[in-house]
């Protein structure tokens, strides 16, 4: 008899190549989402889900949606959050998510699978808000017996598309900055959806474990001078101190100076090797540059 996963965020940019690739290995899976009636969900339901209206702020929602699963895949959203009341989004992503894992506990659910992050601040000895609210949830998860695998994904490749496109300049040529040297770890996200199948399809070999995933690891110049080659653009990176990245006029610039100073001195354990190994059609960024050329002109 398939078992059945139950993923939060089914319609996000983690949650439904998950839902494919469960699917796809043979597994049921109830995605749970804030509106079911929205064009992706009801791609799911086409696909073959169930699919659920429920909130990470919602307790009742969350445990009619984990109810009789064996598996829970779930991931917090600290951008949503990010200025909305008047607790900081540090605080309400890990209010939400311990609250998941407590549900999960009570449901005596067999193998969650969690989209953690690192603890900046025991690596570098800065706080750095959206990664290390998730490594609190990742450690209680720990602490209260729940059987978990921690999947780590490092930047997005997407993101040089939706959040951090490089700028166009007056002369016509374009400029990423950011406030790092050193190799950057990234990957496509929907090259996680394979790799958090494998890891339900093998309880015995990842409960327990951190799964830290890449697509591929260059420096940010090596990124640039790909999407320049792909695109034609004259694309150069423009490296800045972490502390006037840090004052850059846009919401979280100072979380993201963090995070960048982080890739740079952490390090960070992402693994090329392994995330290929698990699942080897993974692009390398190249690859998905070619794939994403028509997005990658209109950033």
């Amino acid at each position: 008899m398939a078992r059945l996963i139950t993923v939060f965020g089914a319609t996000g940019a983690q949650g439904s190549p998950i839902v494919h690739s469960l699917l796809e290995g043979g597994f049921k899976v109830r995605g749970v989402t804030r509106n079911p009636d929205s064009d992706k969900a009801k791609a799911l339901i086409a696909a073959g889900a169930e699919v659920v209206k429920g909130d990470l702020e919602n307790i009742p929602s969350v445990e009619a949606a984990v109810k009789g699963a064996y598996g829970v895949f779930y991931v917090t959203n600290f951008w949503e959050l990010f200025g909305r009341d008047e607790k900081t989004a540090y605080d309400k992503e890990i209010e939400q998510g311990k609250a998941v894992a407590d549900v999960c506990k009570r449901e005596r659910v067999k193998h969650v699978v969690y989209s953690a992050l690192d603890a900046v601040k025991e690596k570098i000895g800065i706080l750095c808000p959206h990664y290390d609210s998730k490594a609190v949830v990742d450690k209680y998860l720990d602490e209260i017996g729940v059987p978990k695998t921690s999947v780590r994904y490092p930047f997005y490749f997407e993101n040089f598309i939706n959040m951090f496109p490089p700028q166009k300049q007056d002369d016509g040529s374009y400029v990423f900055t950011a406030c790092m040297d050193g190799p950057m770890n990234a990957i496509s996200v929907p090259d996680g959806g394979p790799i958090v199948a494998a890891v339900f399809n093998k309880p015995e070999e990842y409960i327990g474990k951190v799964v830290d995933i890449s697509g591929d690891k260059l420096t940010i110049h090596e990124y640039m001078a790909i999407i320049g080659k792909v695109t034609g653009k004259t694309v150069r990176y423009q490296q800045v101190p972490v502390e006037v990245f840090a004052k850059f006029p846009f919401p979280g610039a100072d979380d993201i100076a963090i995070m960048f100073d982080y890739f740079a001195r952490g390090p960070p354990t992402y693994d090329v090797a392994i995330t290929r190994k698990i699942n080897p059609k993974a692009l390398r960024f190249e690859e998905w540059a070619e794939k994403n050329k028509e997005k990658l002109l209109n950033a």
